[in-house]
């Protein structure tokens, strides 16, 4: 989940290049950031903890170099510690994304043989292992193809050799893309980055070498070292889109965006949904999977399924998929939801389900991605690119998305899509200055708690999880989502005078039970906050939504989005990169 960026070519301004790129690729990591230009036989390397900053004019001109940053796994968060990584010599630098699992026994043998080590990190590794394997000279392609055979783990490496100015990179699992501009060749974790410099680009795939030079891109097998052909596809995504425009922050433009989002997936996406309903209909079985987000979407999904086309649905967490392995089997349907395609623990899952004779599909808003590639069934969420690392408008696509397969399931994809058009006119309505205005007061009277409990139930069961999440993510509130019912098995004895309680009560038939809760956490002192279409007494604040039916869970995303926006803005946290987090979870 870190971020990689790098070029090869004529002389440019590249300090410069380096920093943009790294800024766009930032909420994969942000706990620290380097970069590395080639200089004669030697390298340039700058490191710090912190955001990237500066113009890169500190930098001459210079034809080779790469840049990163970090989210910490290995080692803290120092200047150290931070990538690029250089070998004893100085001619050989790395940037790395993924975990070496077996860094230990090769920094033991390392340390025995005399290298010397300058940080904590499982990367470093890499760089002393190329040192050794170019001892003698050869190629840097083939080095790198047989140190990363040594590595453990889902790992995506790239190499700079000053003295050649070359780089070579693979992959297993996490994701690497290149391009050619006018200039020079590009690579990047992410296509967004290569935008501004190429119209096309080499998505790699596990197992598979690329060496970049002046000349251009060679691919090959990492394994026999036998040349690939260079498959070329066009990048989509839009720079506008990623620019900040008038927004203050990212997370706000995103939820901005969501009745836009969720009225394109109508219009746009109607035979991917269905495509995905007949599969469903086909199935032996069916198991939505999902991490964070996009797992609170999967259960929200089985809810929906259950209710408007009485089918049922699986929903396992992405990491814990591997302890139900035993059921998967040929006529299964596994549905992976993801919005950048990258999840580590989704896509081993996905493998998992794929060796158990499992029909592999995908939910997911980044085309390309290493999920979408290699399902057999897509819909794209189309939602655009999403810079906050928070999910807002790919959260609310996925249940859009789910929601239009469920009525399609059951034969009326019309109906669906008129809630869901009814739910944007909602989101939209919600947006305005006048109805924010409780969710700021409502912000204001919490900021100072230090924990928080949401309900639901049925339909909004899911919803309180995800608000839950939201929130905690972005205030650094701890806050805890439950069913209601639950309230009285052991959750209830946190319940203090003042403790901030969020309830969502809709008009179906739960309202009376929610709110039967909502008297129990009032009388314990709870300072209770309703998010539903009608208030009640009960409610010391009353977050409005529209009524919209089975739509709910799109409209009930949204007062939580908000409220935890809010919060971090009066509790001076940044919103779009929240501590410890990162958008693109590429680790296990």
């Amino acid at each position: 989940m870190c971020g990689v960026f790098g070029y090869v070519g004529e002389q440019v301004d590249l300090g410069s290049d380096l920093l943009r790129g790294l800024r766009t690729l930032e909420y994969r990591g942000y706990d620290s950031w380097g970069v590395a230009l080639g200089r004669g036989r030697g390298i340039d390397v700058v490191k710090r903890v912190g955001r990237v900053h500066g113009d890169g004019g500190e930098f001459a001109p210079a034809e080779i170099g790469f840049g990163h940053t970090r989210w910490a796994t290995h080692g803290g968060v120092t200047d150290a510690n931070a990538h690029p990584h250089l070998d004893c010599a100085g001619h050989l630098a790395v940037i790395h994304n993924g975990i070496i699992d077996n860094h230990r026994d090769l920094r033991s043998g390392l340390i025995r043989r005399g290298h010397r080590f300058r940080s904590e990190t499982d990367s470093e590794v890499v760089a002393h292992l190329m040192e050794e394997a170019l001892l003698d000279g050869g190629d840097l392609g083939a080095a790198l193809a047989a140190v990363f055979a040594r590595l453990g783990g889902l790992n995506a490496v790239v190499v700079m050799d000053a003295r050649t100015r070359e780089m070579a990179a693979v992959k297993r699992v996490s994701p690497l893309v290149a391009g050619v501009g006018p200039s020079g060749a590009f690579i990047a974790s992410d296509a967004l980055a290569l935008r501004p410099h190429a119209d096309r680009a080499v998505y790699l795939e596990d197992g598979q070498l690329l060496r970049m030079t002046r000349q251009g891109l060679a691919l090959f097998d990492a394994a026999t070292l036998h040349p690939l052909p260079l498959r070329w596809a066009e990048l989509d995504c839009s720079v506008a889109e990623a620019a900040l425009g008038a927004y203050p922050h990212f997370m706000i433009k995103e939820i901005a965006e969501q009745p836009a989002v969720i009225e394109r997936l109508v219009e746009r996406g109607r035979a991917e949904i269905e495509a995905l309903a007949e599969a469903i209909a086909e199935a032996r079985a069916t198991a939505l999977v999902g991490c964070g987000t996009a797992a609170n979407a999967a259960l929200t999904g089985r809810y929906l399924f259950a209710r408007i086309a009485g089918v049922r649905l699986d929903t396992v967490v992405g990491a814990e998929f591997a302890a139900h392995a035993p059921f998967v089997a040929s006529g299964d349907l596994v549905i992976a939801l993801s919005q950048s395609g990258e999840t580590a623990d989704l896509i081993e899952a996905a493998l998992i389900a794929r060796a158990g004779g499992a029909r592999l599909a995908a939910i997911v808003n980044v085309k390309r991605s290493t999920l979408d590639r290699m399902v057999d069934l897509r819909l794209h969420l189309g939602a655009g690119p999403e810079q906050c690392v928070l999910a807002t408008k790919s959260y609310t696509a996925k249940v859009a998305a789910l929601l239009l397969a469920a009525h399609a399931a059951a034969g009326d994809y019309a109906r669906g899509a008129g809630l869901v058009r009814t739910a944007a006119e909602g989101l939209r309505e919600m947006l305005r200055e006048e109805r924010v205005a409780p969710v700021r007061e409502a912000a204001a009277r919490i900021r100072d708690a230090g924990h928080m409990f949401v309900i639901g139930r049925g339909l909004a069961y899911p919803s309180a999880l995800e608000a839950a999440l939201k929130i905690k993510e972005v205030s650094y509130i701890h806050a805890e989502g439950f069913a209601s019912g639950e309230l009285k098995h052991g959750v209830i004895a946190l319940i203090e005078p003042g403790t901030p309680c969020l309830i969502y009560a809709p008009n179906d038939e739960t309202r009376a039970d929610v709110l039967s809760g909502a008297m129990e956490l009032k009388s314990r002192g709870g300072f209770t906050i309703g998010v539903g279409p009608e208030p009640d007494p009960l409610f010391d604040i009353h977050l409005p939504t529209p009524d919209v039916g089975d739509a709910a869970p799109i409209v009930n995303a949204l007062p939580a989005q908000l409220l935890g926006y809010h919060v971090a803005m009066l509790r001076g946290h940044d919103p779009d990169r929240p501590r410890n987090l990162a958008k693109s979870v590429t680790v296990k």
